[in-house]
């Protein structure tokens, strides 16, 4: 082999050195989580989302954050994405895209010391002392307007404010499929029958990335249908802490 061959190989191979780093390192997307999760629904719906992108070649990097901050973020294009959205946020966001495949419901308990207070739905609740958890959008929506409503830092604060009769109802959400608080946590309280409300949750996407887009929801559509996010959201649900 030529000396003249031989630079022409090794010029070669220092040309294809970028293109092979850059297929070693799938790019990276940043989303945003519910900060103040302190249930399933965001751990599931992580557990979806990063399995999905991996499958289409992208890293993941999930920013915990409040709610309202994480949303102008990625509105503002500093974030690639959200993990857990309701379709109305879309809506409201044009600079947002939806991925029309739900990886996550959301659901709305309620708890309380005397059944007799127990609410049926969120009309039953006018009237009542409510308390929910700090930074909870969801239920700051549906309870706007609501006075004498508390709020409480965690789901434990929530219960004890029900053991102390200092509210009627507490509201919980929860991942639909998650198992239920263990018995001993609601020793001396009841559970409604059925959810107050529920809704599914959707990943959103900053409008840069439509080209993901219909990638993104066919991957989605193909694990649900499977069952394989199914399997997804309960281990994540058997690896969170014992409540």
């Amino acid at each position: 082999m030529s000396a003249l061959t031989r630079r022409h190989i090794v010029a070669l191979g220092l040309a294809l050195l970028p293109a092979l780093g850059t297929q070693a390192e799938p790019p990276l997307l940043r989303f945003a989580t519910d900060g103040n999760d302190q249930g399933g629904l965001a751990p599931a719906g992580r557990a979806v989302l990063q399995r999905a992108l991996e499958r289409l070649g992208r890293r993941v990097r999930f920013e915990p954050l409040p709610l309202r901050r994480s949303l102008a973020m990625t509105a503002r294009g500093e974030l690639d994405g959200e993990t857990l959205r309701l379709k109305s946020v879309a809506d409201e966001r044009p600079e947002l895209l939806l991925v029309p495949v739900s990886t996550a419901t959301v659901e709305v308990w309620a708890y309380a010391h005397d059944p007799a207070l127990m609410p049926r739905t969120l009309k039953d609740l006018g009237g009542l002392r409510v308390a929910h958890q700090r930074g909870i959008v969801l239920l700051e929506k549906l309870l706007a307007g609501m006075p004498g409503r508390i709020e409480a830092a965690t789901p434990t604060d929530l219960l004890r404010l029900l053991r102390l009769d200092a509210v009627d109802v507490a509201l919980l959400t929860l991942a639909a499929g998650q198992p239920p608080l263990p018995d001993s946590r609601l020793a001396g309280l009841y559970i409604s029958p059925a959810p107050l409300y529920s809704a599914p949750l959707f990943p959103l996407l900053h409008g840069r990335h439509g080209e993901l887009l219909l990638r993104l929801a066919a991957v989605l559509g193909e694990m649900e249908a499977s069952g394989e996010s199914a399997l997804l959201r309960k281990t994540a649900w058997a690896q969170l802490p014992a409540p």
